[in-house]
């Protein structure tokens, strides 16, 4: 039985990435991309705030090493854009990355500087602890057995969803045979062959993933894996970043004509859009909800 909006929304409730993922829950879940940093910082402490305030479901962050081994918050291998220092993270010790701070929105030299450093992960996670759930994007693979140390390590499992790219064409999948697989939730990364979602839908089912982020080139082919979708329980997430490149669904484009955008991908099933645009995206549900709940336009 398909349980309405209002039971997934309930602030009340801790976040629990199963259920939000879970194709029982019929809302299209929001995800702010870097947290919600349009008036803060992206991946910064204020940014996972800005979105929990605006009743986003999922924030996706980014997270890498510095030199010395810390697990820090940051996107870009250098410090660059997001931040008043300079130099590659990977490469720097972690007091020189704690002393550099961050930039409003998306950074750059015009960006005004914030009194805030770049957070660790373990910080953000507590951040979010109890409020929101979060996607983990770990910009490097050498990184990984820390990341989940982590999140195993502080009791967070149930509300992160840890992402890695695979390929439907390579199993058995090696992610199988790591530790942490089926104790913290995976969300496998690929990019959909023409005429081929539901066989490569078939493939990876082992995984047995909530939710499956992937790229296309034709929407008609997302529809046609709707079926196998509905099978395995799976939810499926698209990014309207204009960086996405899929085709021209994306988040410049929505903000013109949000039906074109977000209200064609609804119908082909997808339930979770990252986005930059949060508010006009939730703006956007608000104009297309029923009063039982909004389910992806079935």
């Amino acid at each position: 039985m398909h349980q309405t909006l209002a039971a997934f929304a309930d602030p009340s409730r801790s976040p629990d990435v199963l259920a939000l993922c879970s194709r029982d829950n019929p809302a299209i879940l929001t995800i702010a991309h870097r947290g919600l940093w349009t008036a803060t910082a992206e991946n910064s402490l204020a940014s996972v705030r800005a979105a929990v305030a605006a009743g986003v479901e999922m924030i996706e962050i980014d997270t890498q090493a510095t030199a010395d081994g810390h697990l820090v918050v940051i996107h870009d291998e250098t410090l660059d854009r997001t931040t008043t220092g300079r130099g590659t993270v990977s490469e720097l010790p972690f007091a020189v990355v704690r002393a550099a701070r961050l930039k409003t929105g998306a950074g750059g030299e015009s960006a005004e500087v914030t009194d805030a450093c770049v957070p660790t992960l373990e910080e953000l996670l507590e951040e979010a602890r109890g409020k929101i759930t979060v996607n983990i994007d770990t910009k490097f693979a050498r990184d990984l057995p820390q990341v989940m140390e982590t999140v195993l390590r502080l009791g967070v499992e149930d509300q992160v969803l840890v992402k890695t790219d695979i390929d439907p064409e390579a199993g058995p999948f090696e992610v199988l045979d790591a530790d942490w697989f089926g104790k913290i939730p995976h969300m496998p990364m690929f990019r959909v062959r023409k005429g081929m979602f539901a066989e490569d839908l078939r493939r990876i089912e082992t995984l047995r993933a909530p939710m499956i982020e992937v790229k296309f080139t034709d929407i008609a082919d997302l529809a046609e894996g709707r079926a196998e979708l509905e099978r395995q329980n799976i939810r499926l997430w698209i990014n309207t970043l204009d960086v996405s490149h899929c085709l021209d669904f994306n988040d410049t484009h929505a903000l013109a004509d949000p039906e074109a955008v977000w209200g064609a991908l609804a119908e082909v099933g997808v339930g979770a859009i990252q986005t930059d645009q949060v508010e006009a995206f939730k703006a956007w549900l608000k104009t297309v909800q029923t009063e039982g709940g909004r389910s992806w336009r079935r």
